[in-house]
């Protein structure tokens, strides 16, 4: 009985870094393409001295877009732990 728990618990384990990793290369897909990501727990948009900020925060990392004044975009992931690449006012 004991055996087939902690297959289960293993099998189990597997399968969330699977998921997790798919969600984190589908974001990363989309926002190199400059698209929003699909998963998204909190969402930050402001306006800095460089132009629109927005940031999305999601399972341990954050994207984040800056729209530049000039028509520029940048855009990058960064851990969850990480600030902000811009600071927010």
């Amino acid at each position: 009985m004991k055996k087939i728990i902690i297959l289960i618990l293993k099998i189990s384990f597997i399968v969330l870094i699977i998921a997790w990793v798919t969600m984190v290369v589908i974001d990363y897909f989309r926002a190199r393409d400059m698209v929003r990501p699909v998963f998204c727990f909190s969402e930050k948009n402001a306006q800095v001295e460089e132009g629109k900020y927005y940031e999305c925060t999601s399972f341990g990392y954050k994207y984040y877009t800056l729209e530049k004044e000039d028509g520029t975009k940048e855009y990058g992931f960064r851990s969850i732990l990480s600030g902000s690449p811009v600071e927010v006012k």
